[in-house]
């Protein structure tokens, strides 16, 4: 092995014959030595690791992850550790990046994670950040049961500047779906336990609520109300120095989101965001933006985009829902409800300067909207034509296109191929559509009330003016909204020619 790097690869694994090879291979042209910690292999595990150079050690499994994870610390001997999974590989192209990275003056830096679909020859199905270079310090430990990380360590040792090295590790364990649910499951029960073990462990609640399956939704809710108030107990400078404050954040307003109590999210943003800072302008002006509070959801959002590009916009549990592309077109949204029409293509231009493939579509979709109300149907209908095209490969741009051509046709006054066309437009994550369905029902004065029954659940209010249809439909079949209604929604209810406007 050429070791032409102070660095130690440091490992945990059991029963990973069919990929510790790979794992190993990919880093033994760099690293300085290979630290194996064997939790139990029944198979060739240990035999792999040890014909490919690594110092195999054996510890008996202790349902603890950071135990074992720590053994591998304790026997590093080289100036930088990368702390890697057997099923993960370093992608060679940033091996140069590596090399540049343990020169740099700090404790910690982050790499970049991408979980590989079924076919690994595709882009990844999602990538994150997380902290699995650093230097080998006695004081930098893993902590968790499950999910561990060395991000509180680091906190308690005063580093908190974590640079992106460039690095990117490639994972397959997920890309079996039997695997994933294993993993799933183990995951889940270790969780349950050091929540059984530390119910007032902030950290312990907030990755339990994140780990729970939608079939247990009342449960997550709970658990991510009772993390929200450990957080809001807590003296403002123990907030700021949780590594995972933006992450509990971000997912604290999305569970309000989903119950459609937009002014419970507000508040939470003016009770929590002055503590937590920049890393929170996007949530926070996301969430102000869905409640109708536009000059405060403009504020925040642009203060995101102008944020520095550095470790406090890219920490490893961060809001992950936060880019760019999503901060200009919630600005176009808001300039648009405004009647800001030429600003609000401005920012679509600027969104797609960093869109996905997904986001294009999806952008082109909200562009078109936009010359739909200025009725432009030639502009519209060509612009359709191109967008059925893009759309085939992706469910979500043909989401996207499909609600877009329902809207098209109410503008067009064919609710019956509208009707058609939302039903074929509904996702689990947008009320749009169902909204749009529910307010051709609401309008029309013929739906029975079995019929907006079966509409309401999917009508969630995930924005003010969804929202306004949710409430409409609650007062029509007598169902009593238990939460406070947004100045914005109340001013579409009392608007009865206020059209939907989605984006």
């Amino acid at each position: 092995m050429a070791a032409t790097l102070p660095l130690s690869v440091c490992m945990i694994v059991r029963d990973e014959q069919a990929h510790l090879a790979a794992a190993l291979q990919s880093v033994s042209t760099v690293a300085s030595e290979l630290v194996v910690v064997d939790t139990g292999s029944r198979d060739r595990t240990k035999e792999i690791a040890r014909d490919l150079g690594a110092r195999v050690l054996s510890v008996a499994w202790q349902d603890d992850f950071s135990l074992a994870r720590n053994v591998a610390l304790d026997a590093a001997r080289c100036e930088w550790i990368l702390s890697l999974d057997a099923d993960q590989q370093i992608d060679a192209t940033s091996l140069p990046a590596l090399r540049n990275a343990i020169l740099r003056p700090v404790l910690a830096q982050l790499v970049q994670i991408d979980l590989m679909g079924e076919n690994r020859q595709q882009p990844p199905v999602t990538s994150f950040p997380a902290l699995r270079l650093f230097r080998r310090d006695e004081r930098i430990r893993f902590r968790g049961r499950v999910h561990e990380d060395v991000a509180g360590s680091l906190l308690d040792a005063g580093s908190t500047d974590w640079p992106d090295s460039g690095v990117r590790l490639r994972d397959s364990g997920y890309v079996m779906a039997s695997e994933r649910e294993r993993k799933r499951t183990r995951n889940l029960l270790l969780l349950e336990r050091a929540r059984d073990e530390n119910p007032q462990d902030l950290f312990i609640s907030f990755k339990l609520a994140s780990a729970l399956p939608g079939s247990r939704r009342v449960e997550r809710r709970a658990i991510l109300s009772h993390a929200i108030s450990l957080a809001c107990s807590l003296d403002p400078s123990e907030v700021s120095a949780l590594p995972f404050r933006h992450r509990l954040f971000a997912e604290a307003l999305d569970d309000l989101v989903e119950q459609g109590h937009l002014s419970e999210a507000v508040a939470l943003c003016r009770k929590l965001h002055p503590v937590l800072g920049p890393g929170s302008h996007f949530a926070a002006g996301r969430a102000f933006a869905r409640a109708g509070l536009t000059d405060a959801g403009v504020d925040l959002l642009k203060a995101y985009l102008n944020l520095p590009c550095t470790h406090e916009n890219s920490m490893t549990l961060m809001d992950l829902s936060a880019s760019a592309t999503e901060a200009c077109r919630w600005l176009a949204w808001l300039a648009s409800v405004q009647g800001q029409i030429g600003s609000a293509r401005a920012w679509l231009q600027r969104a797609l300067a960093t869109a996905s493939k997904d986001q294009t579509v999806t952008i082109k979709c909200d562009a078109t909207r936009l010359s739909l109300a200025a009725g432009d149907s030639q502009g519209v209908a060509r612009e359709l034509e191109n967008l059925y095209s893009a759309a085939r490969s992706s469910p979500l741009a043909y989401a996207e296109t499909m609600l877009l051509s329902g809207e098209v046709s109410v503008a067009m006054g064919d609710c019956a191929g509208a009707i058609a066309l939302l039903e074929a437009a509904q996702t689990p994550h947008d009320d749009r559509a169902a909204a749009l369905l529910a307010k051709l029902a609401l309008d029309s004065g013929e739906a029975d009330k079995k019929r907006l029954r079966e509409l309401l659940p999917a009508v969630v209010g995930r924005r003010f003016d969804t929202l306004a249809i949710r409430v409409r439909l609650a007062e029509r079949i007598g169902v009593e909204v238990n939460f406070h209604v947004p100045d914005a929604t109340r001013r579409c209810l009392t608007a009865p020619a206020h059209a939907l406007s989605t984006t």
